[in-house]
């Protein structure tokens, strides 16, 4: 067995996704130590956003699903840190602690209940038809 699926079955994410981790915390202890913390959470979430739009764009194409499905897990582990650094960034310009911690719950719970409101239209199904 290699030492990189070994890794895998103990964490349950593979190389990739945790030199991603290894990279963020970095760049964010980096961007601390050297006052740039803005700076830094600023282009982390440029990077974030056009990661999720390449993620948006090749998954409609069906040669670059499997590059869509890797963005989508990528985008997913990253959500909760994105959302903190917009609210770090936000923190700079509203300094009213009442409507960030507002933002904050509606930044967090907000995926949830989407997923939980919107639900896949399906279609009725007559007697005789196969599903398609």
């Amino acid at each position: 067995m290699k030492w990189s699926h070994r890794i895998q079955i103990v964490t349950g994410q593979n190389c990739v996704h945790i030199a991603l981790h290894l990279l963020l915390i970095a760049a964010l202890v980096w961007g601390w130590k050297h006052q740039a913390l803005l700076q830094v959470c600023t282009i982390l979430l440029a990077l974030y956003a056009g990661v999720f739009t390449a993620m948006l764009l090749t998954q409609r194409l069906p040669r670059l699903r499997r590059i869509g499905d890797f963005l989508e897990d990528v985008t997913t582990t990253y959500y909760f840190g994105a959302a903190m650094m917009v609210l770090l960034v936000l923190s700079r310009v509203i300094h009213n602690n009442l409507l960030l911690g507002a933002f904050g719950v509606m930044m967090l719970t907000g995926p949830a209940l989407v997923s939980l409101l919107v639900k896949e239209r399906v279609q009725p199904q007559h007697r005789g038809q196969r599903p398609r």
